[in-house]
This record gives structure tokens, C-alpha cells and sequence, in this order.
């Protein structure tokens, strides 16, 4: 599905907000240069500092400005609530994907990182990539939760939405 060279540009910002003629020159030139996809909202777009509007701008901002180049959301949150809305902000945008980590200041269990996952899966029409960066996250994923995060990835997006 995404291949080749994905580049993660940072989110320039002061203490007025977030300087979107920077972000956007960032964006155009990534997608001028030729790379496959564009990763926003990632560890190096500082995405723990914004807020949900602001984010919603950035998804909106990214996939203006991309040149038909893939964009692919990150929508980590402390809260499962700003998760989703950062998820249905970044399909409104028109994401070709979503980046998630699972972010807490307490250690997370298994089984409460596959529910943030499951929950995360049954409200995406796109993609999710799973953030996998204990440096970053202090969560290690194992081979298990992975398995259980995509076979319940496959079965959200195989649901019949009819209900047939």
C-alpha cells in the first residue's frame, strides 16, 4: 500500500501558533522532490503540542498542499476521544492513511492498546500504520499485539456496512 520514501516534515510553530506559509513550503517541496508519501503530524511534527482545531488545519493544510502525493495523519492523543477526532478530521482532509500512537503518561497494558486500536478501526475508511517507537511512545508492541491489531483492522474494514 505505501511504499518507497515517506518523509515526515517538522511543524514550524512560535507562540502565536503555527506558521502555515512554513509548513506549507515544507509540504511542496517534499512532494516536489519526488517522495512516495508524506507522513504529518508524526513525532517531529510536534504533534502533542497542538490541539485538535490546529491539527485539523495541519491534515487539511497537508493534503492541500501535497500534489497529489499520498499524506499520511498522525492522530495520537492522551484521550480516546480526541484520537477519533482527530481521525474523522484527518478523512475530512482527504488522508490517504493515519499514523497512530498510543500515547499515555502511565505504562500501557496490551490489551488497552489493542482496545484504543479496535476502537480507532471501526471509525476509518483509510489506512492506519501502527506507531511503533518505543523511544518515543515507552510502549514495545510485541508480535502478538500486532497480530491482534491487524486481524482487527481486517475485520473492520471487511464489515458490510448494511448490515448483510
Amino acid at each position: 500500500m505505501f511504499t518507497g520514501l515517506s518523509a515526515f516534515p517538522l511543524t514550524p510553530m512560535n507562540e502565536q501558533g503555527i506558521q502555515e506559509n512554513a509548513f506549507i513550503r515544507s509540504v511542496e517541496h517534499l512532494a516536489g522532490a519526488g517522495v512516495d508519501s508524506i507522513g504529518v503530524l508524526g513525532s517531529t511534527g510536534s504533534y502533542a503540542y497542538l490541539s485538535c482545531k490546529e491539527r485539523a488545519r495541519i491534515a487539511r493544510l497537508s493534503v492541500e498542499n501535497a500534489g497529489g502525493v499520498p499524506v499520511i495523519l498522525g492522530i495520537g492523543a492522551l484521550r480516546t476521544r480526541d484520537v477519533l477526532a482527530n481521525a474523522e478530521s484527518a478523512q475530512q482532509a482527504g488522508a490517504s492513511g493515519v499514523l497512530l500512537a498510543p500515547v499515555s503518561y502511565q505504562n500501557l497494558t496490551d490489551d488497552e492498546v489493542f482496545d484504543l486500536y479496535a476502537t480507532v478501526c471501526h471509525s476509518l475508511s483509510v489506512p492506519l500504520c501502527v506507531y511503533d517507537n518505543p523511544g518515543t511512545t515507552h510502549f514495545t508492541f510485541s508480535d502478538e499485539l500486532h497480530g491482534r491489531i491487524a486481524h482487527s483492522a481486517a475485520g473492520a474494514f471487511n464489515q458490510d456496512p448494511t448490515g448483510g
